[in-house]
């Protein structure tokens, strides 16, 4: 049995990625590329740390609460802002 710790870090971690990816912007909105390059990378961590928890590679008490902590805040910040990077990093308000 997982640690419910690893499992809430696996889940928060995964709804950064899926919600960055799913990101449309709309037609008013302005590129910023450093703005897309942190979103790629946010996509990259994010989801590379959800896939190292589900295959199981994650160590016994790798997982911090305070990472959870963390990811929980990014994940509200994203979903409130629709998967707008700009607008959580306050470019785009």
């Amino acid at each position: 049995m997982r640690d419910p710790l690893e499992l809430l870090t696996m889940f928060a971690s995964a709804s950064i990625c899926l919600r960055l990816i799913t990101y449309r912007r709309s037609p008013d909105a302005r590129y910023r590329p450093w703005v897309s390059a942190c979103a790629w990378l946010l996509i990259v961590c994010s989801g590379g740390q959800a896939i190292h928890i589900a295959l199981g590679h994650a160590a016994p008490g790798e997982t911090t609460l305070w990472q959870l902590g963390i990811l929980l805040v990014l994940a509200a910040l994203l979903h409130m802002a629709r998967g707008n990077l700009a607008r959580v990093l306050r470019l785009d308000a």
